[in-house]
């Protein structure tokens, strides 16, 4: 799961769904060609999708930080995250 900026692509270079690994409404129902053209046209849903997905991002990361710190695995779930990011997954 990843926060998504959709200014950079354009519709052709972008897949069907926002992010594959997502769980979310948003991820699970809408293609990201829709929600670039909902973003360029500065129509309001685009704005709501998106924060559904990024709150949902969010309250994940948050589960699995607190699971880490549960289990006494925060460094390992340190390390994983920023190692991730440093490839581009996010």
């Amino acid at each position: 799961m990843a926060l998504i900026c959709l200014t950079v692509l354009c519709p052709q270079e972008m897949p069907e769904t926002l992010d594959e690994t997502c769980s979310c409404y948003t991820c699970q129902n809408f293609s990201r060609s829709y929600l670039h053209h909902l973003d360029k046209t500065k129509e309001i849903l685009g704005a709501q999708l998106n924060t559904i997905h990024n709150i949902h991002y969010y309250l994940q990361l948050m589960e699995e930080m607190r699971n880490a710190i549960a289990t006494n695995t925060f460094d390992d779930f340190y390390q994983k995250f920023y190692a991730m990011r440093e490839i581009g997954i996010q």
